[in-house]
Parts: structure tokens; sequence; C-alpha cells
């Protein structure tokens, strides 16, 4: 036989080692930038959107500033879909390694509307909405919204928007709105219904130093009717009845490090709200609404959680008293477990009376479910947890200061709100409150 070289065999299925590909050692820069799919809206909307892929030297940093210039563009309201596009210039390239970024955007509809559900402090509402995105072709929207919910509120409202994202303060995401609205609501443990029919202009921006902070700026003008429900109102709801006009500044900041909104594991929230009523009309009073809470991670998915929450509103000496509508409702879920609704504050005749100021603290320990590995991806979406609430109204001190333990459950609902059932064992109660001993259901995005 000849002469025949070895060969080294050929191993069937063998995986070659993957080459991590540097893309930061990979020089390029971007030669053009277009935005396709625009049809009513102007080109002064969009352009600032690739301003950072112009300042891209590599590879990485045109993937990343494509990502961040997408997001842009989602955030303006204008896209129904967005997808983008790299290519190596083909034309007139200015460099060997020059590429073209192409986002091919498919705008909104002129009309668009929707059916759903919506959560609120202590009840659920079937929202109805009509909206006309990019209105005049740069960004506006006007929108009609409908709602009703499981407490016999109703809400209406015409709200046309404005935002300035396309502007040299697009990082701190101004925007203006005005809103015509009508807003009611029955009040049974106070025997009252409350009607606000009126005018609403905000402006909300955010500021990044030395911290991030939200900013929103509100004034609002309303007729304001409270109404008795039933024949046997209490003589303190009668005083009440009747309409009046307000007219009113009010400002809420708010500072959120936390990485979740309703199952936090990490992070510290303070948000206060202050409203200015008596430029104009017939009420006037001056008002602070304050929350914190403070969540500490410990082990195996525990979470430490501290939570305040405090209110104070004080009359205009130049005004009638303030309307029950605008007391604070001390007791429930989201102020005080243990209690009904309403039910820790003032009583007279057996009904709420509203209180001028309240307090309120928890202590929470957080904890995955028992047993969560078992039902997988699913279980992320409730925690059970040990807690203490105390609080008082009508006073800062801690006498006569109501409290109540106890455990419970809780389920993560879309990422905005949470509903909780738990055992609640009231400690310490006042005569005539109103407590709620044993299991307890609540749904809300906001909980003491």
């Amino acid at each position: 036989m000849g002469n025949s070289k070895s060969k080294k065999p050929i191993e069937i299925g063998t995986k070659r080692p993957k080459r991590e590909v540097d893309l930061t050692s990979l020089p390029a820069r971007v030669d053009n930038v277009r935005i396709n799919g625009l049809s009513r809206t102007y080109d002064d909307y969009v352009q600032r959107a690739g301003e950072g892929l112009f300042k891209a030297t590599n590879f990485q940093e045109i993937l990343l500033e494509a990502n961040e210039a997408r997001n842009y563009l989602d955030d303006l309201g204008i896209f129904k879909s967005i997808d983008v596009h790299i290519d190596i210039t083909r034309e007139n390239s200015k460099t060997p390694h020059s590429y073209d970024v192409v986002f091919r955007g498919k705008e909104n509809s002129r009309i668009i509307g929707g059916i759903g559900t919506e959560i609120g402090q202590n009840e659920g509402s079937l929202t109805m909405q009509l909206a006309s995105p990019n209105l005049f072709g740069r960004g506006e929207k006007l929108t009609l919204q409908g709602s009703y919910s499981n407490i016999k509120t109703n809400d209406i409202g015409l709200k046309l928007s404005k935002p300035f994202f396309h502007t040299r303060f697009k990082d701190n995401r101004p925007e203006i709105s005005m809103s015509l609205f009508k807003h009611s609501d029955k009040m049974e443990i106070s025997a009252f219904k409350n009607s606000n029919l009126g005018v609403l202009l905000d402006f909300s921006f955010l500021t990044n130093l030395p911290i991030e902070l939200s900013h929103v700026l509100q004034y609002e003008t309303a007729i304001k009717e409270i109404s008795g429900l039933g024949k046997s109102i209490p003589f303190f709801v009668r005083q009440h009845c009747g309409p009046r006009m307000s007219s009113l500044f009010r400002y809420i900041v708010a500072y959120d490090s936390r990485d979740n909104a309703v199952f936090p594991n990490y992070g510290f929230l303070l948000k206060t709200t202050n409203e200015i009523c008596g430029f104009g009309g017939n009420i006037g009073y001056m008002m602070n609404n304050t929350q914190t809470e403070l969540s500490i991670p410990l082990f195996n998915g525990f979470v430490a959680q501290v939570c305040s929450r405090f209110g104070l509103i004080q009359r205009d000496k130049r005004h009638l008293d303030i309307p029950i509508s605008n007391l604070f409702v001390f007791g429930g879920n989201q102020t005080l477990r243990g209690f009904q609704f309403g039910g820790a504050g003032p009583q007279t005749d057996g009904f709420s009376a509203g209180a001028h100021s309240y307090w309120s603290a928890g202590l929470h320990l957080w904890g995955p479910l028992p047993f969560s590995s078992v039902f997988g991806r699913f279980s992320s979406n409730f925690r059970s947890h040990v807690f203490y609430n105390f609080g008082n109204a009508d006073s800062f001190s801690t006498d006569k200061m109501r409290s109540a333990a106890g455990v419970g459950i809780a389920y993560k609902f879309a990422d905005r709100a949470r509903i909780e059932l738990n055992y609640c064992y009231p400690i310490n109660k006042e005569r005539g409150d109103k407590i709620n001993k044993g299991f307890q259901f609540g749904i809300g995005y906001e909980f003491i």
C-alpha cells in the first residue's frame, strides 16, 4: 500500500467553543439616521431621537444608543410599533466603518379606544376610553374617559395633554394638560354623596439634581356639592349640604428609589401632597398629606418594611368650616388594618365625622409563600406578611392610640396595585370605634 497521511477523526456532535466578540473593539460611526412611517407627525418632534447615535464611536455604543432612541420614540406616544434596522452605509460613505440606522414605525390610528379595569383605593372600576393621539402632529392627545366603580363612584373627563419630550428638556419629561371633569361618589359611612364639576390644569416634570424627583403642579376650580343619603341624615352632615365653589393650588412631589412599586425588595419612597384652597369661592383651607416607605432586604427573599403616613388640614379663618368631603377618613386597609373603613376616627350618631389630622405607621415582614418553588414563576406574584399597624386621628400624640396586628397574603395585580387578604386582631381601640376582627379584604395601590 502506498504512503498515506494520518488524519484526525472527525468527532460528530462536538461543539466548537463560542467566540465572544468584543463589540467595543469594532470601530463604527453613524452617518445617517432615518425615521420612516411618519405621515401626520412633524419632523421636529422626532429629530432629537438620533442625537446619541451620532456620538457613537464603536458598534457596541451604536446598539445601546439605538435602543435608547427606540425607547425615546416610544415615549413620544405617536407610534403603535417601532423596528430598528442597522446597515452599512452604501452611498457616500465617509469612512470604512460607517452605518445607517433606520427606524421603521407605524403611527397610531387617529382614533383609539378600549375597555378595561382599574384599581383604586379599596375599589375596582370599569373604565372606557376614547382617544385621539398625536392630534396636531406633535404628541398632543385628546382623551375622553369614563369609569364606574364597585362602590358607585362615577367619573367622566375630557383631557387634552401636550408633552414636551422633544425639546432640550427631554430628560425632565415636561408635560402640560387641561381637563374638564365630573366626579361623584357615595360615602355611606358618613351618609352623604359628593359631586364635583370643574377644570384642572396640570404641569408635571422631573428634576435629576441632586436626586431624581417627580413634580406635579395643579390648579383646580370646581363646584362641589354635598347631598345626604337617605332620610335619616345626621345633623352634622346637613350642615355641609349644598353647592360650594372651590379654587385651589396643589403641589405633589415624590422621591422613589424602590425597585418595585407593589412588592419592593429595597428602596425608599417619600411622597407629599400640599394644597392651598381659597383663591376664590367659599372654601378655604391648607392641607398636607405625606407618605413614606422604607424596604430593607434580609435573607431568602424576606424583606423588612417600615411605613408611615400623616395628614393635616387647617381652616382658612376667612371661610366657613371645611366641607366634610375634604376631611380625612381614618381606618381601613390603607390607613389602619383591623378597623373598618372610616371606623377609627371621630364618630357622631354612629357615622364617621371625618378627621382634621391623622398619623399612622406600619411594621411589616414580607416573605415568599411557603413551598413557592412548587408553583414556579406564578408564585412571584404573591407575598405573605406579618404586620403591626398603629396610629391616631385628630391627635399627633400616642394617647388613645389605636393599633392592630395580624398576618396575611397579598397578590400583585399588573405591577400597579395589590390585593390583600389579612387576618387582623385589633389590640388598642377607643369607644365608638368600628373594628374588623378576623379576615379583612383590601385592594389598592397605597397601603400603610
